[in-house]
């Protein structure tokens, strides 16, 4: 490990403003679904951990690369990290369990035992700046060979239910990306602990298990790496347990930037509703939106700054709704540029993973 225990400790206020978010175990939400268009200030990015947060000093931290598939067993101390060019990428980061409570709330299922895990609704997910080398040329500090087919990933966060450090699996192909890096800055500055620091994964488009923080090693390998992360939880599953491979990019989705259930103010004059859609796969061509039932619309798809434009930007939305006092529905439906788009019904996942149904969210109008 590159900290013994004794040069680790921890907090359980990942130094997060209390105004900001809601405390979910050692996971936090934001208070408000109002995540930005182009960036979300850190202090309102969500934090998914099982644990809290390892305090490390870079100065006597290093990332420790091995394996079949490597030519050398090496350390790589925070210097060396920090001297390698640099790659900038703008990305959304959700986890894969964002929405969970979604399965209850509106797919009206009831939660299995094995679904015990943290209750997002829908605010697992943020938009930011990433710093930091390629994760490829940080692997080639250590040499791959011809033969090497995925990398393995593990982080310092051992204080885990699963009793094992955070772990994940990544085929190689996906590894050498080069939009695929180890961030060091989020938004410009220095990660927070709380985000991973001093270095985690950014892996665009796949869900936030492969994001794994607080790096500690990454084994280079012939074969699949093992660990319960990846056998076990993070899969696409049929509701009686099929399984049917590892979750990895997230599919198309939408939500909107409104509290479940919502309560907004209306004085005559139409609403700007927000919110945001995103997929792993391809870029977003359109939202259409729902309210009570009514045809559905085309939304206004909101423009991202140029110096923030990338593949993995999430894609703002909005429309304007004259909204009548009382109790409604609104419903949003995004489609990607191959024309894949949100279903109507989700079947159940034992592990409560993956929600892209589309989903009546409730509003209530009153007059002011």
């Amino acid at each position: 490990m590159a900290m013994s225990p004794s040069n680790r400790s921890s907090n359980s206020s990942f130094g997060k403003p209390a105004e900001h978010m809601r405390n979910i175990g050692t996971s936090l939400e934001p208070a408000t679904m109002e995540l930005g268009v182009d960036q979300t200030p850190v202090e309102q990015f969500f934090v998914c951990s099982g644990s809290p947060a390892p305090l490390v000093d870079p100065d006597r931290w290093w990332l420790r690369l091995f394996g079949d598939a490597a030519a050398n067993a090496v350390e790589v101390t925070w210097d060396e990290l920090n001297s390698l060019p640099t790659t900038t990428v703008h990305s959304w980061l959700e986890c894969a369990g964002n929405g969970r409570a979604m399965y209850e709330l509106a797919g009206g299922y009831v939660p299995a035992p094995t679904a015990e895990d943290t209750p997002w609704i829908l605010g697992a997910m943020g938009m930011a700046e990433w710093s930091g080398p390629t994760l490829t040329s940080v692997l080639e500090l250590a040499g791959l060979a011809d033969n090497v087919r995925w990398v393995g990933p593990r982080g310092l966060d051992v204080d885990n239910n699963e009793g094992e450090a955070a772990a994940m699996c990544l085929p190689i192909d996906k590894a050498l990306r080069p939009d695929t890096i180890v961030a060091t800055t989020m938004n410009g500055e220095r990660l927070l602990a709380a985000h991973g620091a001093p270095a985690r994964l950014v892996v665009p488009g796949w869900v936030g298990a492969y994001w794994v923080k607080w790096l500690d090693s990454i084994e280079i390998s012939t074969d699949w790496i093992p660990s319960w992360r990846a056998d076990t939880y993070y899969r696409r599953r049929q509701a009686d347990g099929t399984d049917l491979g590892p979750a990895t990019a997230h599919p198309i989705k939408s939500c909107l930037a409104l509290p479940w259930p919502a309560a907004v103010e209306a004085d005559g004059k139409p609403i700007e509703i927000r919110g945001y859609a995103r997929c792993g796969v391809n870029h977003v061509a359109r939202v259409a939106y729902s309210i009570d039932d009514d045809p559905w619309r085309n939304a206004d798809l909101d423009q991202i700054e140029a110096s923030t434009e990338s593949r993995w930007v999430w894609q703002p939305f909005s429309f304007r709704w004259e909204a009548e006092p009382g109790e409604h529905q609104i419903r949003t439906r995004a489609y990607d540029t191959k024309g894949n788009t949100q279903p109507d019904h989700l079947d159940f996942h034992p592990n409560t993973v993956l929600w892209n149904a589309v989903t009546r969210h409730p509003v209530t109008v009153t007059v002011t």
